[in-house]
């Protein structure tokens, strides 16, 4: 099992729109094969700031599966217009 951390800044004024737009998104993530969960945190310190855990059971089902699909496509449609920057992405495995 493979961790994803994506990063999201999120246009100030935007927060609960984005939030909601996560929530119209969150299917073409969570229903993706090999995605095990998703948990989407607001950083307290930083209202503006988002941080989306993923759980896959393969590195490869997240940078070779969903990324290169029509659901990530959609995914990030729907995500896009709130974004302040570019997302940072990190993967993590356990020792």
């Amino acid at each position: 099992m493979v961790t994803e951390v994506a990063t999201f800044n999120v246009l100030a004024g935007q927060e609960d729109s984005f939030y909601s737009a996560y929530l119209a998104a969150r299917p073409h993530l969570s229903q993706y094969p090999g995605c095990r969960s998703a948990i989407l945190s607001r950083v307290v310190e930083l209202p503006s700031t988002f941080v989306l855990r993923v759980e896959w059971d393969r590195i490869e089902d997240h940078l070779d599966g969903f990324r290169a699909s029509d659901a990530y496509v959609e995914w990030r449609k729907l995500l896009s217009p709130f974004f302040d920057g570019d997302p940072s992405v990190i993967h993590l495995v356990e020792p």
